[in-house]
């Protein structure tokens, strides 16, 4: 039987990576068994890519930004995400195709429908079973980074980007299928609670 891809997507802050940890370790503990990665950074050259894209020297255009987080997103698609999904895990992803459509497509100004033919061979490839949003306002979402002295070349970003970033995650859910939007303002507890709530809804209808 094939596996279950849920993706976590949301703007930097919004407590994406702890939530995504914390649902592992809960299926884990239900007996699933689960892979989790990311993008970037899934695969080797992927790494490498995604110490390119982070890098606070390194400039550039929106478009440069896509095709590199593309070429990750096929040695991904390829190598990891499709082989584990066939032998039946429950892959947990740190971000997918959602997130080149908000930051590159919508924050970058590259284009919405730009993003999405430049990722059509992945759409038709492998769709998620359930993309979970996590959103935080900008004004909080941009305190928890400093707080936890976030530095890389995405989160140092001003005000207005994050805002960008923070309403295309508000837009794409009411236009992209299989989306659950979740307020992460709250504690961690509550959040995961409405994380659980979706991630069992999901699992127990193949049950």
């Amino acid at each position: 039987m094939r596996g279950k891809f849920i993706v976590f997507e949301g703007n930097d802050g919004s407590g994406k990576t702890t939530q995504l940890l914390k649902v592992e370790k809960y299926l884990k503990q239900k007996g699933y068994r689960v892979i989790t990665t990311r993008e970037p950074g899934g695969t080797e050259i992927g790494y490498r890519i995604r110490k390119l894209l982070l890098d606070p020297v390194c400039k550039m255009d929106g478009l440069t930004e896509a095709l590199l987080l593309a070429a990750d997103r096929n040695e991904h698609v390829k190598n990891v995400l499709i082989p584990a999904l066939e032998e039946g895990y429950v892959v947990i992803c740190d971000r997918y195709i959602l997130s080149s459509v908000v930051y590159q497509g919508i924050a970058r100004g590259v284009g919405i429908e730009n993003i999405l033919r430049l990722n059509s061979i992945f759409e038709e490839k492998l769709k998620p079973d359930l993309y979970i949003v996590l959103t935080a306002r900008p004004e909080i979402a941009i305190k928890r980074l400093k707080m936890a002295g976030k530095t890389d070349r995405i989160d140092i970003e001003d005000i207005d980007f994050h805002t960008k970033v923070y309403n295309g995650f508000k837009e794409v859910v009411q236009r992209f299928e299989r989306c659950v939007n979740i307020e992460a303002e709250g504690t961690v507890d509550e959040v995961f609670e409405g994380v659980c709530s979706v991630v069992d809804e999901l699992l127990k209808a193949e049950q």
